[in-house]
């Protein structure tokens, strides 16, 4: 058994993360688009695109180490865990921030429709790194990390149009097993 200390603030932000209520259908809070590294800026309507993501995000975005990382054409965090981290959801830098969904819930193959794009849940876990702990705080970066509160990762599979104020509804349930 591991026993790692655990901050009361870290119980704190635990606690308030598991206590969030969610439905099961949500909506887009914010859009960033990324169009330099390090550079986010909210839009009010972006164009999805397949193989890619946002239509204007610079070419990097789904590279890590200089490789470019399949599965990661859109992130997505909700806005409802960057109020309980007590940061700007536009700092953090993800694509879509979504309110009243629980990103957790949807599995890998997962479909949601938001606007006219369709997006799948790709294979790849959405884990915090470190610009997440820079862009948070040390505390939020190990509760994020514990509870799977990161977000999820997108692949496109409908190209189209997605706006801030639009439903965020799964269209599938993957098959597992």
């Amino acid at each position: 058994m591991n026993d790692v200390a655990i901050s009361e603030r870290e119980r704190a932000l635990e606690v308030a993360l598991e206590a969030l209520p969610y439905d099961t259908i949500g909506e887009v809070a914010l859009l960033v688009g990324k169009p330099a590294p390090g550079e986010h800026v909210a839009l009010p309507r972006v164009e999805v695109v397949k193989g890619f993501g946002f239509r204007g995000d610079h070419v990097l975005k789904s590279h890590w180490r200089g490789e470019r990382v399949p599965g990661r054409e859109v992130s997505a965090v909700s806005f409802e865990v960057a109020y309980v981290l007590g940061v700007d959801p536009l700092t953090i830098g993800d694509n879509v921030v979504t309110r009243g969904i629980d990103l957790r819930q949807l599995r890998m193959g997962d479909r949601v429709q938001i606007g006219t794009a369709i997006l799948e849940r790709s294979d790849r876990m959405h884990r915090p790194c470190h610009l997440f702990s820079q862009r948070t705080s040390p505390e939020a970066y190990a509760v994020v990390r514990r509870t799977n509160h990161r977000g999820a990762l997108f692949n496109v599979v409908e190209p189209g149009s997605i706006a801030v104020g639009d439903a965020i509804v799964p269209l599938r349930r993957a098959q597992h097993g």
